[in-house]
């Protein structure tokens, strides 16, 4: 805070007075001003370290989906020949591993998305100095790539409990088939789960063209076998078109 002395002279005549209270009303209005215009560079400091923090994040976010949109083209394979195993030795109880149409594989990244530059922000009071429109466009993204944390801790604890059994039986042609008919089961529950994560990938690239490839609405269908026929997808599309693009001009509009 800047203090304003005025010149300690007697004032003699309203003329005097009258420039006293000027020189103190104008010290004053300089001193507001140059505070103002000091918060002002500080504010715009601020903002523009936010916004270095969260494009650092985001590239390494949209970096971590691209690997994962890879390794989930290299694991729905896997996974759909764990199916096959299963139901094989389900037909063929205790058939040689050399007579199965494929290996039993589990190996998977678990992804996991940043948000510690996002917290930091909503935490300081920077964000009143930036755009809403942008401020909801971060918001948006984080809660998605919130959404698919979520998604990958129930993918994970899917998988968990899948490979459980082969820590109290290692050998697989050993199961029962009680046994054999649980791990069909976890193992649908698992492909379920990749399909949730999937669908969460596709519409983050939907809205934000940085964060891709990801995975496409064929394979989604690949692993659900979906029977929704093309026109019936067409029409579903056509209307999250039409929500995104009003959600997108009523952002426009309040930003002006």
């Amino acid at each position: 805070m800047l203090d304003v002395h005025a010149r300690h002279e007697t004032v003699h005549t309203w003329k005097d007075f009258f420039i006293h209270i000027a020189t103190i009303v104008i010290g004053l209005l300089i001193a507001v001003g140059l505070e103002q215009t000091v918060e002002y560079f500080h504010h715009r400091h601020q903002v523009a370290e936010m916004r270095k923090a969260l494009e650092v994040e985001r590239h390494i976010n949209a970096n971590e989906f691209a690997i994962l949109t890879e390794d989930f083209h290299r694991v729905i394979p896997k996974l759909q020949a764990n199916m096959a195993v299963y139901k094989f030795l389900q037909l063929h109880p205790g058939a040689p591993a050399e007579q199965w149409p494929g290996r039993l594989s589990w190996a998977s990244i678990s992804g996991y998305f940043f948000d510690s530059a996002w917290k930091t922000a909503q935490q300081s009071d920077v964000l009143q100095y930036i755009p809403w429109a942008e401020v909801l466009h971060q918001s948006e993204l984080y809660a998605r790539l919130y959404l698919l944390n979520q998604s990958y801790q129930e993918l994970k604890a899917a998988k968990d409990e899948a490979t459980t059994l082969s820590i109290h039986e290692p050998d697989t042609v050993k199961l029962s088939p009680a046994q054999i008919d649980r791990q069909i089961y976890l193992t649908a529950i698992v492909l379920r789960r990749e399909a949730s994560v999937a669908r969460l990938f596709l519409n983050v690239n939907s809205r934000y063209p940085d964060f891709g490839p990801s995975p496409s609405a064929a394979d989604i269908h690949n692993i659900l076998h979906d029977s929704t026929d093309s026109a019936a997808q067409k029409e579903e599309a056509a209307l999250l078109d039409r929500f995104y693009h009003f959600e997108q001009q009523q952002r426009a509009e309040s930003d002006e």
